[in-house]
């Protein structure tokens, strides 16, 4: 296992003031306000492999990871100023199972944390473990590529990908150590690709996985059924065009003289004809009937969430007359941890 930091100059960050404590620096400042745990609460960051996993691990692709040449190419991502150039907006996002993937006309970015510019958090949180090391390795590696140029650092700090105090001069000595450092073996498999198609990773995970009606994320899913049932019927609408044309081709053809006498062409536009009654019947069936699968499979994950998650913060769901004093009952007999009550 490799345990060489990837660059070993400090970035001076004003936040940060160094300790004479005997117990080692603080990294409390380094951390995010709160944190959102697996089960949804919402707890005071503690450095751990709990918080860790989650800011710096990509299981999720890597379980896929011999499938993401159908997804993306091996090949560092392409620089920002050229992301814009093809006309796709920066959106953040702080998952970094997102980090680089795009759709349509967005790419998702995950900023550098904080930590991850500190030469002693590395040595003290994550260079021991390989698994992040990997992921936070490569990660860093990913920004080497993600901004190459000025213009690319100040579209960084416009959308707030590096911390304010963080100088051009500064990232330009960060990136060199990186990359005098960097080793395809030693950071997660993942990296070894750039951007990565959001479509294309919901095909795989639908095919491979299972996750039909999901997929690898819904982050680009239509967030209301009317915007559903709308891009669908305009999809079958556009067919119909197609039918349409076709149909009146047909009768046109009927009238000629020599194709009144073909057998096979009167074959074909009968049941051509009977195809089009039936098939937009059908496919409007077809259309209603996976919304509806969608929306019962939907509604019975949140009425399941929903019971567990009130189970989980100790209270339960009341309505009418006497509710407080049951909920102050239920309060002593299931309490939420301190932790967990103190955000």
């Amino acid at each position: 296992m490799d345990t060489s930091l990837p660059f070993t100059p400090r970035v001076p960050n004003p936040q940060v003031e160094p300790s004479a404590s005997s117990q080692g620096p603080d990294f409390t400042p380094l951390l995010p306000a709160s944190h959102r745990t697996k089960r949804d609460h919402i707890v005071i960051p503690e450095i751990g492999s709990d918080f860790l996993a989650g800011e710096l691990l990509v299981d999720k692709l890597n379980d896929v990871q011999d499938s993401l040449w159908l997804c993306g190419r091996p090949m560092p991502p392409r620089p920002l100023h050229h992301q814009v150039s093809m006309s796709r907006e920066i959106f953040i996002t702080e998952n970094p199972e997102l980090h680089l993937v795009w759709s349509k006309n967005r790419i998702f970015l995950k900023p550098i944390p904080l930590y991850l510019l500190d030469p002693d958090f590395w040595a003290a949180h994550i260079i021991h473990d390989r698994k992040l090391a990997g992921c936070a390795r490569g990660f860093l590696y990913s920004y080497t590529a993600l901004i190459m140029y000025q213009s690319d650092f100040r579209l960084a700090m416009e959308k707030g990908l590096l911390p304010l105090h963080l100088t051009w001069e500064t990232w330009k000595k960060l990136s060199n150590e990186i990359l005098k450092n960097h080793c395809y073996a030693s950071i997660n498999p993942r990296y070894w690709y750039g951007e990565l198609r959001l479509s294309r990773l919901n095909k795989v995970y639908r095919l491979r996985k299972g996750f039909i009606l999901r997929g690898y994320s819904k982050i680009m899913s239509h967030s209301v059924y009317g915007d559903l049932i709308a891009d669908n019927f305009s999809t079958l609408a556009g067919i119909l065009g197609y039918v349409v044309i076709v149909l009146t081709a047909m009768q046109v053809g009927l009238g000629v003289e020599r194709l009144q006498e073909d057998e096979a062409f009167q074959n074909a536009s009968y049941g051509f004809t009977v195809f089009s009654i039936l098939a937009p019947l059908v496919a409007g069936m077809g259309i209603f009937l996976a919304i509806l699968v969608i929306f019962v499979s939907n509604w019975l994950v949140t009425k399941d969430y929903t019971e567990k998650r009130f189970r989980e913060m100790g209270v339960e769901r009341y309505w009418g007359k006497g509710h407080e004093k049951d909920a102050a009952a239920s309060m002593k007999s299931n309490p939420v941890s301190a932790t967990e009550r103190s955000v």
